[in-house]
């Protein structure tokens, strides 16, 4: 391995081939004969399969372990003037007993742990993916045909439990989202209703296989995504904030934005009832929050609050996403200090758009809504266009995550820098408001002075005359 990286075997290699190319007759046979009987002899002494027809040098395998025999591997593939594969083995959680212990997934993912034991620091609450988990399960034991699905993160998006419980019904197809979605396909059109779990950062990998192999011939699938909207602490990568502009575009398919646990459990079973068309529900990361109870229900939408004192017109219309509820009524609660009313509604599904919600927002003011997706394409993009459609014209104000990477930061950072907080969001509406005000009060003064002038022309038509 060794010989076969340095800059002087190279150098041998190619003049012995340029040399042997060009004696005439028995040059290019012989060159063949050569290379073929090096090429037998490497691979019997270092098979290198697949990566050498691939026409790219293979180094190893190395111990990832060994700092000596890793640096030398990669200095001498750095000298090496083309690309370069360097095979690594290593054990995850290595050095670390508690980790080497862990049959499951070696900690990946973890929380606040005690350094000794490995065992999790009590923080209290239950997760929005441990109430996953545990619906899961019971809806295992209620039907048979529900089966699961996983892209190598059986542990970290909550499926653990229902594995144990059923080994012959869970798949995990390692990391290969594409085939997830694929083999999901499959399953439903053979009688089956695949849930596949996973993070929704990397849903973003399986969207043509949602578009073409699930919703093109309405496969009745599932998908769970975890961590959704900005997950800060997980970097860049994994915050989920494109799922919901991606799946806008699919046909058919319908997604949840379920706002605590109760509404997981319940939209969870909505959802693998749905047998013709894909179907997605999406949640946060971390501890669930206590449940937001609903008002009221308009179409298939829950009123959270509606104005304090009884108002002809309220001033906004909040659509709240998901998990952003408990920020959303915050918001309701600063804007009610500044004197406007306010509802605040959660659409559950927040695809297809509700088709109450046109004619709710027509009895506003104004309408704002409020989601940890991106802003470009996402559910307010889509209310946006429903407004439109219905002929509602209503001066719409849509917050969410801008159209760029996140930084690394604690989702509560994040969410400061973003503006995407109640009072950012109470003091740009309160604002916004304030230009409607204004103009209205333009609007009836200027409309006021073209009566008084009208009326005053048709009283006095002799003196406007002489005039």
């Amino acid at each position: 391995a060794t010989l076969r990286t340095t800059d002087g075997y190279e150098r041998f290699l190619a003049r012995g081939k340029d040399l042997l190319e060009r004696t005439p007759v028995v040059g290019k046979p012989l060159y063949e004969t050569l290379h073929g009987a090096k090429k037998g002899l490497k691979d019997f002494i270092a098979p290198q399969g697949m990566f050498e027809d691939l026409g790219l040098k293979y180094v190893g395998p190395i111990d990832g372990h060994d700092m000596e025999a890793l640096e030398s591997a990669l200095q001498r593939a750095k000298r090496f003037g083309g690309p370069v594969i360097v095979h690594c083995l290593t054990e995850k959680g290595r050095g670390y007993k508690p980790a080497e212990q862990d049959e499951a997934d070696r900690f990946h993912g973890i929380g606040v742990i005690h350094p000794d034991t490995g065992l999790p620091v009590a923080s209290g609450g239950a997760s929005w993916t441990s109430v996953f988990g545990d619906e899961m399960v019971e809806l295992g034991r209620e039907r048979e045909d529900i089966v699961a699905i996983t892209a190598a993160m059986l542990q970290p998006v909550g499926l653990g439990k229902f594995a144990k419980a059923f080994p012959d019904r869970v798949y995990d197809v390692g990391i290969a989202e594409q085939h997830a979605a694929v083999s999901a396909a499959g399953l439903a059109t053979g009688g089956l209703h695949p849930v596949f779990a996973v993070y929704a950062t990397f849903l973003n990998r399986a969207f043509d296989q949602i578009l073409m192999d699930v919703a093109l011939h309405k496969c009745g699938v599932t998908f769970v995504l975890d961590r959704a909207g900005v997950t800060g602490d997980d970097g860049a990568s994994h915050n989920g904030m494109w799922d919901m502009s991606l799946l806008q575009v699919v046909p058919g398919l319908r997604i949840a934005a379920p706002r605590d646990a109760d509404q997981v459990r319940a939209q969870l079973r909505e959802a693998v009832e749905v047998k013709d068309a894909p179907t997605v529900v999406r949640y946060s990361k971390g501890k669930v929050g206590p449940a937001v109870e609903a008002v009221r229900r308009v179409g298939g939408m829950d009123v959270l609050r509606e104005p304090a004192s009884a108002v002809e017109r309220p001033d906004v219309l909040l659509v709240s996403v998901g998990a952003l509820a408990p920020m959303c009524l915050e918001i309701a609660d600063l804007l009610d200090k500044q004197g406007i009313s306010t509802t605040v509604v959660d659409p559950r599904w927040v695809k297809p758009v509700d088709e109450a919600l046109p004619g709710l927002a027509a009895r506003h003011r104004v309408v704002i809504t409020v989601e940890d997706n991106s802003r470009s394409g996402g559910v307010g993009s889509a209310i946006a266009q429903a407004l439109r459609d219905a002929g509602v014209d209503l001066p719409l104000r849509d917050f969410g995550i801008p159209e760029r990477f996140l930084d690394h930061a604690s989702r509560k950072e994040v969410m400061a820098e973003i503006g995407l907080t109640a009072p950012d969001i109470a003091r740009q509406v309160t604002g916004l408001v304030a230009k409607i005000d204004n103009r209205d009060e333009d609007t009836a003064g200027a409309a006021s002075t073209e009566d008084a002038a009208g009326a005053q022309g048709t009283a006095e038509p002799a003196e406007v005359a002489r005039d």
